[in-house]
């Protein structure tokens, strides 16, 4: 083609035909630029296409990624609750002391829940420089907001009653004023205690009347509310986000 093109050239310079030349070459330059110009449009629309397969990926696994915060969140909502109505058994009457010692013991025990949200799509997604590209507006919004915001304070909450839920075990379960057996669920049953089981029992119990035992239950159950509402809080945005998404994902 290139040949073509300059015997073309040749051969209006050895005609001496000067006018025709130039406006070929210059048409020959208009069709070159015309050629550049289908090129970086061909180009573009690849790049875009290969952006948007990127996208729809990455909203698939977003959705992923939500699905498995929402059931987190729900298992974190009923461990909040469970402890809420283990700690408030004991304070709301003295039926808890018809259990035996283990029993109350379980009564008492906290636990704190495993950090296990995950922000690795979202962070694949800034490093690609996407974060204002899954779709609407109100989507690029939200998942910031829900990373950056909801799950900021989730993370919070999570150490912030670890912490604190580790101290109520160093009294409950390493008191001088009691022998225990139970640890949220691991025993010891084989190995002998000091006390018989009675003794036992009045020694835990002795720890749940005493104030700063009562002290304790409250501040578990307050710390449990607090959670059950952060969670709620967190899981209804996620809900919202996933509604957003799986809109986003069914239109491409």
């Amino acid at each position: 083609m290139i040949k073509f093109f300059r015997h073309i050239r040749k051969s209006l310079l050895m005609e001496n035909k000067t006018g025709k030349y130039f406006k070929y070459a210059i048409g020959e330059i208009i069709l070159v630029m015309i050629g550049i110009l289908l090129a970086l449009q061909v180009n573009n629309w690849n790049q875009k296409r290969l952006a948007e397969k990127q996208i729809y990926n990455y909203l698939v696994s977003l959705k992923k990624d939500l699905e498995t915060d929402i059931v987190l969140f729900e298992d974190n909502i009923k461990g909040y609750e469970l402890d809420k109505a283990n700690n408030s058994q004991i304070l709301m009457n003295d039926d808890y002391k018809k259990f035996d010692v283990d029993s109350i013991t379980t009564l008492v025990s906290g636990f704190w829940n495993l950090n296990r949200t995950s922000d690795q799509t979202y962070q694949k997604i800034k490093s690609a420089g996407l974060l204002e590209m899954l779709g609407t507006p109100e989507i690029n919004k939200a998942v910031n907001n829900y990373y950056n915001i909801y799950i900021s304070h989730y993370d919070y909450l999570i150490e912030w009653d670890r912490e604190l839920t580790e101290k109520d075990g160093a009294f409950w379960f390493y008191s001088d004023n009691f022998e225990t057996n139970v640890l949220r669920g691991l025993e010891s049953s084989t190995l002998p205690f000091r006390d018989n089981p009675d003794k036992r029992k009045q020694d835990l119990i002795n720890l749940t009347e005493s104030t700063i035992g009562r002290n304790y239950l409250r501040n578990a159950i307050a710390r449990d509310e607090y959670g059950i509402g952060i969670v709620n809080d967190t899981k209804a945005e996620a809900d919202r986000i996933l509604e957003l998404i799986e809109n986003e994902i069914e239109k491409r």
